[in-house]
């Protein structure tokens, strides 16, 4: 009797339930904080870089900073919960 809500089996559901944590983005911004950093530490110190390469590491820190400062901003302002 699994109905479209219900999982297949009550021995499933416990499993699942077992890995209901909360998704942790203040790690996941500070983490991309700290790869943009790593990787514009990388590409100064790596001046031969093809233009592509380089584009592509440029591309990856703007949005890695972008994201990470987001995250932090926004646990910064609005606590935990938020």
């Amino acid at each position: 009797m699994s109905g479209p809500g219900r999982l297949g089996s009550p021995r499933l559901a416990r499993a699942l339930a077992f890995l209901a944590v909360r998704f942790p983005f203040t790690f996941l911004g500070l983490t991309a904080l700290v790869f943009g950093v790593w990787i514009a530490v990388y590409v100064v110190s790596h001046p031969g870089l093809d233009s592509g390469s380089r584009d592509v590491a440029i591309g990856t820190i703007v949005l890695s900073v972008a994201f990470g400062t987001y995250v932090v901003v926004r646990r910064v302002r609005r606590g935990p919960q938020h």
